[in-house]
């Protein structure tokens, strides 16, 4: 225990452990912006980190490498191995103290995290907990690493070099991640660094494969630093390399090679909560009495179509936020993920957003726009209103002079028709939307235009 704490006073451990908070909550407040709902669930909080974590990881193997140098810097390498004392002793301290005092930054970062969202009010659960550990080995084998890098490789470079290499590897992982369908495919070697885009939804997290592939990888890697850091022979050193090349087979046999298979929901953040006929996911239970009797509401005004939906759900699918939504003759779906999230509506709001395209939502997918479907959903609101208002879902189609005057158009031919007409019209354009047909063609059915 005095060689630790000799080691915690003259090594970089400290400083080290104060760069992961310091850098880690700062990359945090840069990235993440006031308007994100990561804050509203602690698995979410935590798997936001992995954006950020770019930047502290390479710092902290730059640091750690510029620790491993300290025995060649000083120019007593030759004497501390002629001391009776074990290497490995000595080293093993060292590697402890650093790699230690990260390990610990990095868990209280993530308990940070998840303390706030707990103050706020959010959805707290122990599904953070894989995530939090990968983490935490991630940046501990990576410090082992770089200490064994600084200490094989004592050159004025090196650490830089590592540094910018450490943040290379990191941005394109990154970029490998990025989709745009959950069909992508990815390469499982994206998966071997901590680092992700966090995806615009609150309800999921990380497969299970991926978590323990990377487990098993960055334990091994660890091993592997730690071997190399203590071996005084070429062929030790080549010995040393085995657990890290057992770990990438194991983990590269066990990651995904689908982006659907990346992410999953987080089966307890979206198991479903029902106030009568209207269900939420558990991490946005606090909304369900509001929604619960907009939703009513809803379904009262929905009843007259045939075949009418009787319940609302959330849809808490894993891909909802790359998607469209689901449909189902049955059920109205809340889409409480991507952009925009409709339980941030307001009252009316929320209303007019479900009762638009006659409970079915549109089928194309987010990020995209369409002018014909809009309309639609536009004119099936507008008729279980009794009048024409915004949607806050298409706010840039009611403030267009052009868009909205199409809007007008369409509206005086769809209320042109007999009452009866008007409802066979909207049933038949919801049965169109429930199998996604043209958009063009639903539009036209309910101009009476064929």
């Amino acid at each position: 225990m005095t060689a630790l704490r000799i080691e915690l006073r003259r090594s970089t451990a400290l400083w080290a452990g104060l760069l992961v908070l310091v850098s880690g909550t700062g990359m945090l407040a840069l990235v993440m912006s006031s308007g994100v709902r990561w804050t509203g669930n602690s698995t979410s909080a935590v798997l936001g980190l992995r954006l950020p974590l770019a930047y502290v990881w390479a710092l902290v193997v730059g640091l750690a490498v510029f620790q491993g140098m300290r025995d060649s810097r000083a120019r007593v390498t030759e004497l501390f191995d002629a001391t009776s004392r074990p290497g490995w002793v000595r080293l093993g301290t060292l590697a402890s103290a650093v790699a230690g005092v990260v390990a610990v930054a990095t868990a209280l970062l993530c308990a940070g995290l998840v303390a706030n969202v707990a103050l706020g009010g959010g959805f707290v659960s122990a599904g953070f907990v894989p995530l939090l550990v990968t983490v935490v080995l991630a940046l501990a084998s990576s410090v082992l690493l770089g200490l064994a890098v600084g200490r094989l490789l004592p050159h004025p470079l090196t650490a830089p070099v590592a540094l910018v290499a450490t943040f290379m590897v990191a941005t394109t992982a990154g970029r490998a991640l990025e989709v745009t369908t959950p069909g992508d495919e990815i390469s499982p070697l994206a998966l071997l660094t901590p680092v992700m885009d966090a995806p615009s939804s609150d309800l999921v997290t990380t497969s299970a494969s991926v978590d323990l592939g990377q487990i098993a990888w960055f334990t091994g890697l660890g091993v592997t630093a730690f071997l190399l850091l203590v071996a005084r022979t070429h062929l030790g050193r080549l010995a040393a390399l085995v657990p890290a090349g057992l770990a990438v087979v194991l983990a590269l046999s066990i990651m995904p090679v689908k982006y659907s298979d990346v992410l999953v929901a987080d089966s307890i953040a979206s198991r479903l909560v029902c106030e009568g006929k209207v269900c939420l996911s558990q991490a946005h239970s606090d909304d369900l009495p509001r929604t619960a009797a907009v939703g009513r509401d809803v379904l009262a005004k929905l009843a007259v179509l045939p075949d009418a939906p009787t319940e609302i759900r959330e849809d808490t699918s894993a891909m909802a936020h790359l998607t469209a939504p689901q449909r189902d003759q049955k059920t109205v779906y809340v889409r409480s993920q991507g952009h925009p999230r409709v339980l941030t509506m307001t009252d009316d709001q929320l209303r007019l957003e479900l009762l638009s395209g006659a409970g079915v939502a549109g089928c194309s997918g987010p990020n995209s726009f369409n002018t014909y479907e809009g309309v639609v959903r536009y004119l099936t609101a507008g008729y279980f209103n009794g009048e024409l208002a915004e949607l806050a879902s298409e706010p840039l189609m009611w403030n267009s002079d052009r868009l909205r005057a199409q809007i007008d158009q369409a509206w005086q031919q769809f209320r042109g028709q007999s009452a009866q007409e008007q409802l066979n019209r909207v049933a038949r354009a919801r049965q169109m939307l429930l199998t996604c047909q043209d958009s063009e063609r639903v539009l036209d059915v309910l101009k009476a235009s064929r």
